[in-house]
C-alpha cells in the first residue's frame, strides 16, 4: 500500500510498508471486490465479539493443518504501533492460496487426508478480523520455501453506500527474506515478542497439548507430521474495539470455544493453554452410548425418533437426521455456575461441540427451556455431533432452527433428565432417616447449601444478602477464621431474637457469632413471637427461610432473582402480620370500646397498636412496677436515632372517667425517670376534672382520651403519616380539653395542606390503565394527577406516597408503600370500595369538617 491510499487524517499507516520491503512477486495479482455493504453486512453484524477474531484465525489455523498456535497481543493496545497475531506451523499460502484467501465464498471443505475435519464452511472467517483493525497483513512461508507477504487495509475498500462488491482492488504481492520480515515485523510495538513466537515455529518447538477436547470423546485424532511452512496473521492500526479488548477474556474464550482436539497447541501470549481442572468432585458421569441408557426420544409431534447406541469403535450414538453424537455428561457434587468455576472456563449447561467449536458459547442452554432445576447448577455436558454442521449459522454462534435442531435439543434434555433424576435420588438418599434423627445423627447434610453459599462468597468477595455480622458487614476475624468449620455447631451455634430495625429482614446470619438472628423489630415477628411457644415455632421457620435462601445459590438461581425473591417473601410476611392486625378505622373504634373494660388486656394492646399505627417504634412492657410500654419517636422511619420518647399507660375504666386516684400519677412518673423518656402519656375513656387535672400539671403528665388518640390514627390514614416533630408539640400540653384542641387544629391543618383528593388519585389510577394487583410508583402517579389537574408542583411524589401510606393503614390488605414503589392489590373499583366501607362506618366522633366528600367518591 502506498501513503496516497490511506485516508487523510488518519496515523499508523507506516506500521507495515510492505509495498517497499523485499521484491514485488511478477504476474502475482491479487484482487478485492469485497464491498463497503459487504463489509458492514459480514463483519460488525455477524461479529460484534473481538472474540470472534481470535477465534477464526486460530480456526483457520486448525483448517491448515496446524499443529502449535501462538496468540499474542502488544500489553499496550493504545500504541498506534501495537498489534495482534497469530502464528501456526501449518499448511502456508502461496500466490494461489492468496487468491483463494481473497476470493470470498471460496473454503477448504470436507475432512483433509490426515483425517482432521474442516471448519471453514463459509469463506468469511477473515472478515471478523474488520471488527478489531483497519490493516490485516498475511507473511507466509509456503511448501516451495519463499516468504511472500501480503497486506489489506480495509479503510481502501471506502464508505461508499449501498455496494455489496467493487471494482477490482489490487493487492501487491512481496517476496522477502528472512531478515527482512525480522526487519519487518521489528518495526511494530513489542516486535520482538512476535519474533519470538515465529521462531519458536520456526525451530518446532511444541507447546503441551491441549486435552480439552477430550470430554467430547470420539475418534482418538491421528497424529499429524511436523511441518515446515508458517502463517503470521497480523492486525495492525487498531481500531476503538481492538482497543479496549482484554487478555483475559480472549484467554477464556479460546479455552471455552476451541476445544478443537488434542493434535493442536495454543499458546497465548507464551503461556499455553491446558485443560481447565475444578477442585469440585464429579458425584456421577456418563459417556454418551450405551451406558447413557437412550434407546428413543419423543418429539412434540408425537413421533419418535430411535436411538441406536454403539460401543466400537468408541462410544457413540446416532439419530437419524443429524448423524453420530459422542461426549460426556456430568454431575457434579456442587455448583459450577458461576464464581470459581467461570473464572477457570469451566461452566454449566450444554457445551455443544462441531468440528472442534462450541458453537454455543452465549447459550448454555442450546434453546431450551424450562431447565431451572436443582440440578442445573452442577450439570454440564459435553456433546460433540458434526452433523449439525450443515445446519451452522454464518457466524458460527449458533445454529439455524429447523426439524433436525429440535430433535437434538429433545435428545439433549433427554440428558439433562438422565443427571435430574440421579441428583434427585442422591439429594433424597442423604437426609436423615428416622433413625439418624431419632439417635442425632444428622451430620451436615441440612447446612451444606448455607456452609457452600458462605465458601463462595469468602471467595469472590461478595457475599449473599443474608449474610452480615452485629455491626454490619463481617469482622476480619470471622472471615479469617472460618476455615476452622469442622461441624454442623461450628456454622450454627445458636438461633436468636435481636433488634435490628422495623425495616430489615425477618432473619439473617451472623457470621461473626455464627448464629441465625430473628429481627424483633419485624411485623411478623412482632404478631408471632408473644408466647414462648410461638417463639420456638418462629426459630425452626427462621431455619429453614435462612436454609432455602442458601440452597437457591446452590442451585445456580442468579442474585437478581434471588433478591427479587426475597423481597417479595418480605412484603407478604409483613402483609401477612399486618392483616392480622386491625385496620386505623378498626384501632379507632377498638380504642373507645376497649377503653370502658377492665376485665384484660385489650386496652393496653390496642393502645400500642393505635401508637405503632402513628409511625413510634414501641417496646411493649406491662406487669408490675413497668409502664404499658415504651413509644420512640424516630429521626427517620426505619432508622435507630430516636428524636424524643416517652413512656404511655392505659386507664380503663367502667366508671367513664379515670379519677385521680385511679391514674396513680406518681408511679407513671417514676417509670418515665427509669426509663429516661422524654414525656409520659396517659390514655383513658375521659379525665376526671379537679384534682386529676392540678396533678397532671404539677406531674408533666399527658392526658389523652381514647377518642383523641383514635382520632390521630384516622388522620394519619386519611391524610398520610403524621410528622411526628409535629406531634411533639401535643406532650407540652396537660389538660384533656388541651389535647383535643391540638387534635382538631392538626386536623384542620391537614385539610388545608391537602394536594389532592381520593378522587384524583383513583382516577388517575384509571388513566394508567391500572388493573391490579401489581406495583407502580408514586412519581408516576403524581405525574398523572398533576397532569388531569393542570398543577405543574404539586402533589410531588412524597405527598403521595404519604397519602397511600395512610391508606396502607386504612385497608393494610390491600395497599403498601416502600419507598417509591407502591403494591396496590385490588382494581381502583375495588380499593374505591373499600375506603367508602370503612368511611361509611367512620363515627362521627372521627369526622372533621373538609375531611371528606362521600357524594364524590362514591
Amino acid at each position: 500500500m502506498t501513503p496516497s491510499s490511506v485516508p487523510s487524517g488518519d496515523q499508523g499507516s507506516d506500521t507495515f510498508t510492505i509495498e517497499t520491503a523485499g521484491q514485488p512477486v511478477p504476474d502475482a495479482r491479487v484482487e478485492v471486490t469485497i464491498g463497503p455493504q459487504f463489509l458492514e453486512l459480514f463483519s460488525e453484524q455477524l461479529y460484534t465479539s473481538p472474540n470472534k477474531t481470535f477465534e477464526e484465525l486460530v480456526s483457520n489455523s486448525w483448517d491448515a493443518g496446524a499443529t502449535d498456535v501462538f496468540v499474542g497481543m502488544s500489553a499496550n493496545l493504545r500504541d498506534p504501533k501495537a498489534a495482534v497475531w497469530v502464528i501456526d506451523n501449518g499448511e502456508s499460502m502461496d500466490v494461489a492460496g492468496f487468491r483463494r484467501l481473497w476470493s470470498v465464498a471460496q473454503s477448504t471443505k470436507g475432512t483433509r487426508s490426515d483425517g482432521r475435519p474442516q471448519i471453514g464452511k463459509f469463506g468469511i472467517g477473515k472478515l471478523a478480523t474488520y471488527v478489531l483493525a483497519h490493516e490485516l497483513t498475511y507473511i507466509c512461508k509456503a511448501s516451495d520455501g519463499q516468504i511472500r507477504a501480503i497486506s489489506m487495509d480495509y479503510r481502501r475498500i471506502g464508505r461508499a453506500e449501498g455496494r455489496l462488491h467493487i471494482d477490482p482492488l489490487p493487492l501487491p504481492v512481496r517476496r522477502l527474506t528472512e531478515d527482512e520480515v525480522e526487519a519487518l515485523l521489528g518495526r511494530i510495538s513489542e516486535g520482538e515478542r512476535v519474533l519470538k513466537d515465529l521462531r519458536k515455529v520456526q525451530q518446532g518447538e511444541r507447546i503441551k497439548r491441549w486435552h480439552e477436547a477430550d470430554e467430547f470423546g470420539g475418534e482418538k485424532p491421528k497424529a499429524i507430521a511436523k511441518s515446515t511452512t508458517w502463517t503470521v496473521a497480523i492486525l495492525t492500526t487498531l481500531k476503538d474495539a481492538g482497543k479496549k479488548m482484554q487478555p483475559g477474556r480472549i484467554r477464556r474464550m479460546l479455552m471455552t470455544s476451541l476445544p478443537l482436539g488434542t493434535t493442536i497447541g495454543i499458546a497465548f501470549d507464551s503461556m499455553p493453554l491446558d485443560s481447565t481442572k475444578l477442585t469440585i468432585s464429579a458425584a456421577e458421569s456418563w459417556v454418551i452410548g450405551p451406558k447413557v441408557g437412550i434407546d428413543s426420544i419423543s418429539l412434540a409431534d408425537g413421533t419418535t425418533r430411535t436411538v441406536q447406541a454403539y460401543n466400537e469403535p468408541y462410544p457413540h450414538v446416532k439419530i437419524e437426521g443429524i448423524g453420530e453424537i459422542t461426549g460426556t455428561v456430568t454431575l457434579y457434587e456442587e455448583s459450577i455456575s458461576g464464581g470459581k468455576s467461570q473464572d477457570l472456563g469451566k461452566s454449566n449447561g450444554f457445551l455443544v461441540n462441531i468440528l472442534g467449536r462450541v458453537v454455543n458459547t452465549h447459550d448454555s442452554y442450546f434453546g431450551l427451556k424450562n431447565l431451572n432445576h436443582a440440578a442445573w447448577a452442577k450439570f454440564r455436558a459435553a456433546v460433540r455431533c458434526d452433523g449439525l454442521n450443515k445446519f451452522l449459522a454464518i457466524n458460527r454462534e449458533g445454529v439455524l432452527e429447523g426439524p433436525e435442531i429440535e430433535v437434538m435439543r429433545v435428545f439433549l434434555r433427554a440428558l439433562f433428565n438422565l443427571a435430574r433424576t440421579s441428583h434427585d435420588q442422591a439429594a433424597k438418599s442423604a437426609w436423615p432417616d428416622a433413625g439418624d434423627i431419632l439417635t442425632e445423627a444428622w451430620g451436615t447434610v441440612p447446612l451444606k447449601p448455607l456452609e457452600r453459599a458462605i465458601e463462595e462468597g469468602l471467595t469472590s468477595g461478595s457475599l449473599p444478602s443474608f449474610v452480615g455480622g452485629r455491626e454490619g458487614g463481617p469482622s476480619a476475624e470471622s472471615l479469617n477464621n472460618w476455615n476452622e468449620v469442622k461441624s454442623t455447631g461450628d456454622i450454627i451455634k445458636d438461633v436468636t431474637f435481636r433488634h435490628t430495625g422495623p425495616e430489615e429482614p425477618l432473619v439473617t446470619y451472623d457470621l461473626d457469632s455464627r448464629v441465625i438472628v430473628i429481627n424483633e423489630d419485624h411485623p411478623f415477628t412482632r404478631e408471632h413471637a408473644d408466647t414462648h411457644e410461638k417463639q420456638l415455632v418462629l426459630r425452626d421457620m427462621a431455619m429453614v427461610e435462612l436454609l432455602t435462601q442458601a440452597y437457591m445459590i446452590e442451585a445456580g438461581v442468579d442474585d437478581a432473582t434471588v433478591g427479587q425473591i426475597n423481597l417479595y417473601r418480605d412484603q407478604v410476611l409483613r402483609l401477612v402480620a399486618r392483616l392480622r392486625r386491625t385496620s386505623g378505622f378498626q384501632i379507632a373504634e377498638l380504642l373507645d370500646l376497649a377503653s370502658y373494660n377492665k376485665k384484660n388486656r385489650a386496652f393496653e394492646v390496642i393502645l400500642g397498636d393505635a401508637l405503632e399505627s402513628l409511625g413510634y417504634v414501641v417496646e411493649r412492657m406491662g406487669g408490675s412496677g413497668n409502664p404499658e410500654g415504651v413509644a420512640k419517636a424516630p429521626v427517620t422511619p426505619g432508622k435507630k436515632e430516636v428524636s424524643y420518647s416517652f413512656t404511655y399507660d392505659a386507664k380503663s375504666s367502667i366508671h367513664q372517667k379515670v379519677k385521680a386516684k385511679d391514674a396513680s400519677l406518681a408511679g407513671l412518673v417514676r417509670h418515665r425517670r427509669e426509663h429516661d423518656a422524654n414525656y409520659t402519656l396517659v390514655v383513658g375513656p375521659a379525665f376526671a376534672d379537679g384534682a386529676l387535672q392540678i396533678e397532671c400539671e404539677q406531674q408533666k403528665v399527658t392526658p389523652i382520651t381514647a377518642t383523641d388518640l383514635g382520632a390521630l390514627v384516622i388522620l394519619s390514614a386519611t391524610h398520610g403519616p403524621i410528622d411526628l416533630q409535629r406531634l411533639r408539640g401535643m406532650f407540652d400540653l396537660y389538660d384533656e380539653d388541651g389535647v383535643h384542641d391540638f387534635v382538631e387544629e392538626l386536623s384542620k391543618e391537614l385539610a388545608s395542606n391537602r394536594a389532592f383528593t381520593y378522587v384524583q388519585l383513583f382516577a388517575a389510577l384509571e388513566s394508567i390503565g391500572f388493573a391490579g394487583p401489581d406495583v407502580l410508583t408514586t412519581p408516576v402517579i403524581a405525574r398523572v394527577i398533576r397532569e388531569k389537574a393542570n398543577s405543574p408542583t404539586r402533589p410531588t411524589k412524597k405527598e403521595v406516597g404519604a397519602v397511600l401510606q395512610g391508606l396502607s393503614i386504612l385497608a393494610p390488605h390491600l395497599v403498601r408503600v416502600q419507598g417509591d414503589n407502591v403494591y396496590l392489590g385490588a382494581r381502583p373499583d375495588k380499593l374505591r370500595a373499600v375506603i367508602l366501607s370503612q368511611l361509611a362506618t367512620l363515627p362521627s366522633a372521627y369526622r372533621f369538617e373538609g375531611d371528606f366528600d362521600m357524594e364524590q367518591l362514591s
